[in-house]
């Protein structure tokens, strides 16, 4: 046992230095539109000595209960709230690791008393989590406590206390089945097959498995040493299904949620797993069985997930979903934890079945359907969510009653486990000693470690688009805080706070909200679930919907109040009430008075279905394979990282490129879609039924370039349109002959044949090609944007201007547009006439570049000063022109970052990259920075700083003195060594308003379009009411693994006024859903309609039609 152990504490060392990585967090100085001032709201702590709430959960460390022989030791205790003898007042229980669990009387007025004694609740045992419920049907709440510990399997043993109407209790829970000795964190109990009892769901974990973290073969059909438990209730005995169920996955549970995420009236169960366990999302089969959903329903996922929680946070009707994790909001202390990164081993990680997994709290949006399923975007970062310290119960709870639910978090960890110092210091005592003095230096060291209480978190919703963080509201001071539960405890309409600490006194805080009306909603049952668990509560308030789905096992180690708590704000009244019961019944109340607790009986609810309206059918389909467009792009595997190590993102994936032109003369438009190494690109020709047949356009084997641009046009003005590819990535060394691009040349009849003698050697990296007559001399010249330099990040790629001489191109860049060649790492270029002078002018995007546009004065390329102000400089992916707010000239739009990612830059405060050899070793080095209240910083973790630049491991012995390095300070002695700085200041998407004078104004796009990198946009007009409808695509998946892949955008369409305001359209509205990564969306008309083609990297190609008889006439015109 103490081999395995001393194998945990270097596998828990490895891990961190595999994936806890840096995690860096810069200032943004932008918030969405203020919402309007919440009632006044505060929390004043009732102490002891006032509450006569004396628990404390206080933890002693030894032999047996240390972090090397038991790693949950820290993980505290749980709460549960209910009124346990129905005088209407709430009751609390809290559970205790090393003490007894302690029973309180609500008395009224915040005075409680002590009854655990007289109540008959046992001493004894590790508790974990609790739950108040009626198990029996008698109308009386019974209490359920889980149990673990380093503690033999008898004194593990899990507690149901049966309520006996005098507040004494009666331990039964052998006879009931439900006495299980597992390591049992939390327990919850629903009603998963509708037969009217309720059953019970176990959430485990196990002290057996000494290495956690340890990449091994998934174990999902129920032989794992921890996997959680479905007891079914046959008539008050219940009985393990969990195997013939579905419930068959390891895992190490901390968060468990019943929920019904996927709205079919069915409980499913979300449960969030620390360590590498995958979560799993148990969706309800509603045939007794469950199918294991999670990676299907959610992106990404936590790593080192805890406590999490199911609420309708945007009042949109449909619930959301967040678990938190341990990332520090301190960036000083983000370094100190972090770890080398290893992106071979999370690629290994992924492909064995793992979900990818990022150490931060995740926050899922829930879009609607997509057929079958909801569809979630994670966005915690773009609301402020993510970074929260050592949290361990998030609670949704409306705390200032103004109709939107806030966030509680409750945070601290008893020893500070995660320094890298104390990880490495660990690391060389393993190495160094026999068993039994290492384990015996690592639980001593363990016990000294520094204690890190954190600040409990409370972040005000503002109308579901951003978080306002108000901890400072709660007058807490930083604490270890565990389990937590909410309940009106003094009756006065407003959600007041319990929260378990460790080694310090129980917290009650009482809400002092008094400006702010209030409804408060008991449900009673049928007879075996009396407290309608399961059950729907909706009201509705001017059309806006409040939901809450009544289940009490929430956040962590908790169970809150069965009342239900509405904020309603300045409102007089409710419109309607609506209540669904797990069984299907149903009961509407309308013109319901505020400030009133409503009882809603099972008794007087309708058995008819209830007539919903049906939601409205989308405006567009995928329509791909019925058309014959079926296509995947594929990607060899290659890791940049592997020769570039602080990359903050892959270059090495930047394809498939799409183009659209009648390449067969048959007057049908066609379309090509790029290839890449060793995959050829392929051809769809369209026939006359408005399907497609598809061809390649090169099949030799052997083909080496990667296809990242590619237009369709006359090259040598025969009449045909002709194919220029562009050859781009980061996979081959500078001036290699795959980056140079090709000219493939029609006969006319749709047959290409590849002419190396057309165009001039250029064998860089390339990004983009653009398309113009530049000369007004009657041809079409190109624009071909240089991407990068391999091996020299960042380092503007090369571009150039290439002139047609009768179907010959050449380079005449420096003649004709001095500097154009090396404009930046180009991403993106449109020919636009931006000044009307009738001649088309380039503008140009890119990667850390700013708006720039070359005027184009009669054949000559100008730069136009005035349109590249230092603001503009950004992440940009593409660029086009329309005139968006209707005055006559041409705006442009553009596709940036986005806000959903851990930096935040703005002018004042900037993300970098510096560039240049810094050890001397003739290799170039790059190194990301940020800026944190007015100082920058670097980017990488000190392990991979190192590994690429090792002068700098002399100078930086310990993890402490590096995390407070600033980047001048780093790069002090080698600062003559700098050769290239890039910065950006701006990383919303949006549009630039042309105000004439070479003047542009930028505005940036709803909150909807920052969620994801935008990678293409396409403005088109609607057939409806010939509004603007601009179209966007995005995601990246090739980011770093510890900033983890950027998947928020699920396709996106925006709704235009025609003054440049934009409205978004839900996804489950329009149809659009594009949830991989969207590299090119084009039209393209159809017999049947037009059709909106997108092209995803490794994914599939997507073809969207509508869903109403289109006008013939019509056609989606850029």
């Amino acid at each position: 046992m103490t081999t395995d152990v001393h194998l945990y504490r270097r596998s828990l060392s490895s891990c961190l230095l595999f994936l806890l990585g840096s995690a860096f967090s810069c200032q943004s100085p932008r918030t969405p539109e203020a919402a309007p001032p919440a009632p006044a709201t505060r929390f004043t702590a009732v102490p002891a000595a006032e509450s006569g709430v004396d628990f404390v959960n206080a933890l002693q460390e030894d032999d047996t209960f240390n972090l090397v022989d038991f790693y949950y030791v820290y993980n505290g205790g749980g709460v549960a709230v209910g009124d346990l003898n129905n005088d209407g007042l709430p009751d609390l229980f809290f559970t205790g690791n090393r003490v007894p669990n302690r029973l309180y009387l609500n008395q009224g007025d915040f005075r409680f008393k002590d009854i655990t004694a007289s109540a008959g609740i046992q001493p004894g045992g590790w508790s974990t989590g609790a739950t108040m419920v009626d198990l029996n049907g008698d109308g009386l709440l019974d209490l359920y406590v889980c149990r673990s510990g380093n503690y033999p399997a008898a004194q593990r043993t899990n507690q149901l206390y049966l309520n006996q109407g005098d507040l004494t209790f009666r331990e039964v829970a052998a006879s009931w089945g439900l006495a299980d000795t597992t390591h049992t964190n939390q327990a919850a109990f629903f009603d998963y097959d509708r037969d009217g009892d309720l059953d019970a769901y176990l959430m485990t974990s196990t002290n057996a498995i000494r290495n956690p973290n340890k990449l091994t073969p998934l174990k999902e059909d129920g032989t794992g040493l921890s996997v959680d438990k479905l007891l079914r209730n046959d008539g008050g005995t219940f009985v393990d299904v969990s195997h013939a169920a579905g419930i068959r996955h390891d895992g190490f549970g901390l968060g468990l949620a019943v929920c019904d995420l996927n709205g079919d009236g069915w409980e499913d169960v979300w449960v969030s797993n620390d360590f590498l366990a995958n979560d799993h999302l148990y969706v309800n089969n509603q045939d007794g069985t469950f199918t294991e959903s999670a990676k299907a329903y959610f992106r990404h996922h936590a790593h080192f997930a805890m406590g999490n929680d199911v609420g309708d946070v945007n009042n949109d009707g449909l619930p959301d979903a967040l678990v938190v994790d341990m990332l520090p909001s301190d960036p000083v202390d983000q370094k100190k934890m972090a770890g080398p990164v290893n992106p071979h081993q999370f690629e290994t990680m992924v492909r064995a079945g793992y979900h990818p997994q990022y150490m931060r709290n995740m926050f899922y949006l829930n879009l609607g359907h997509n057929g079958p399923r909801p569809v979630f975007a994670e966005i915690g970062q773009q609301l402020g969510l993510h970074q929260t310290d050592w949290s361990w119960a998030p609670l949704w709870v409306d705390v200032d009653l103004d109709g939107w639910q806030d966030l509680l978090i409750t945070n601290g960890y008893l020893r500070d486990i995660t320094d890298m110092d104390f990880i490495v210091h660990n690391s060389q005592v393993a190495s160094s000693g026999d068993v039994e003095t290492t384990n015996r230096v690592m639980r001593e060291g363990a016990t000294q470690q520094a204690s890190i209480p954190r600040q409990n978190r409370l972040f005000r919703n503002q109308r579901g688009e951003r978080f306002e963080d108000q901890s400072a509201a709660l007058g807490m001071a930083p604490s270890f805080s565990n389990g937590a539960a909410y309940a009106d405890l003094d009756g006065d309409g407003d959600p007041d706070l319990i929260i378990n600490n460790l080694n310090a006194p129980a917290t009650l805080l009482r809400n002092t909200t008094t400006s702010a009306a209030f409804l408060k909603v008991q449900l009673a049952g049928p007879p075996q679930n009396t407290k309608g668990l399961g059950s729907e509560v909706t009201i509705y308030t001017d059309g806006m919907p409040q939901t809450r789905h009544v289940a009490v096992t929430r956040g962590y180690q908790s169970s809150v109040d069965y009342t239900l708590l509405f904020g309603l704000g300045d409102h007089a009244g409710v419109d309607s009430l609506v209540v669904r019961w797990p069984d299907g019944r149903w009961e509407v109340q309308k013109h319901v008075p505020v400030n009133q607790t409503l009882t809603v009986r099972y008794e007087d609810s309708r058995t008819e279905p209830y007539a919903s309206s049906s939601p409205p059918v989308p405006q567009w389909q995928e329509v791909a394979a019925a058309r014959g467009l079926t296509y995947v792009h594929q990607e060899e595997f290659y890791m940049d990282y592997d020769v570039e190590p602080l990359l903050p993102h892959k270059l090495s994936e930047q394809g498939p490129c799409l183009a659209v032109g009648d390449v067969n003369g048959d007057g049908r438009e066609d379309l090509f879609v790029g290839g890449s190494y060793r995959h050829a690109g392929t051809l769809f020709l369209q026939e006359a039924a408005g399907t497609f047949r598809s061809r390649a356009l090169d099949p030799a084997p052997d083909k080496q370039e990667e296809d990242v641009d590619a237009a369709l046009f006359d090259a040598d003005g025969d009449g045909d349109l002709d194919l220029y590819i562009v050859g781009g990535s980061n996979e081959f060394p500078d001036g290699s002959p795959y980056f140079q691009d090709r000219l493939y040349m029609n006969d006319g009849r749709g047959n290409f044949r590849l002419d190396r003698n057309r165009l001039p050697e250029i064998r860089h990296s390339g990004g983009c090609v653009a398309v113009a007559d530049v000369d007004h001399d009657g041809d079409l010249d190109l624009f071909r944007g240089g991407r990068l330099v391999p091996l020299a990040f960042p380092q503007p790629g090369v571009s150039a201007l290439l002139v047609n001489q009768g179907g010959t191109f050449t380079e005449q860049t420096d003649s004709l547009a001095p500097g154009l060649s090396r404009v930046g790492m180009v991403t993106d270029a449109c020919w636009a006439d931006v000044d009307g002078d009738g001649w088309d002018d380039l503008v140009v995007v890119g990667e850390y570049m700013p708006l720039t546009i070359y005027r184009n004065d009669r054949g000559r390329l100008q730069p136009m000063d005035a349109a590249t102000r230092r603001e503009t400089n950004g992440l940009w992916n593409c660029v086009a022109a329309a005139d968006v707010d209707g005055d006559g000239d041409l705006d442009l739009l553009a596709g940036n970052l986005g806000l959903n990612t851990r930096y935040q830059c703005s002018p004042q405060q900037p993300m970098s990259v510096y560039g240049g050899d810094f050890d001397g070793n003739g290799r170039w080095d790059a190194i990301p920075a940020y800026y944190e209240d007015g100082q920058e910083y670097p980017t990488p973790p000190l392990f991979d700083l190192v590994r690429q630049i090792p002068v700098f491991k002399k100078r930086y012995q310990r993890f402490d003195s590096y995390a407070q390095t600033t980047l001048p300070e780093l790069l002090a002695p080698v600062r003559n060594q700098v050769r290239s700085v890039a910065r950006a200041y701006e990383q919303r998407s949006g549009w630039f308003e042309n105000q004439g004078d070479r003047r542009f104004v930028f505005h940036p796009f709803p909150a909807a379009a920052q969620r994801a990198p935008v990678n293409d946009l396409l403005l088109t007009t609607s057939e409806r009411d010939s509004s603007a409808e601009l179209w966007l695509i995005g995601n990246d998946h090739s980011v770093e693994p510890v900033e983890g892949q950027h998947d928020g955008g699920v396709g996106l369409l925006l709704r235009g006024d025609g003054t440049g305001q934009w409205e978004p359209v839900p996804p489950r509205q329009s149809g659009f859903w594009v949830e991989g990564v969207g590299r090119r969306v084009a039209p393209v008309a159809t017999p049947q309609g037009p059709l909106l083609i997108v092209v995803q990297n490794q994914g599939p190609l997507r073809a969207f039609a509508r869903t109403e008889p289109p006008d013939p006439s019509y056609a989606l015109e850029p």
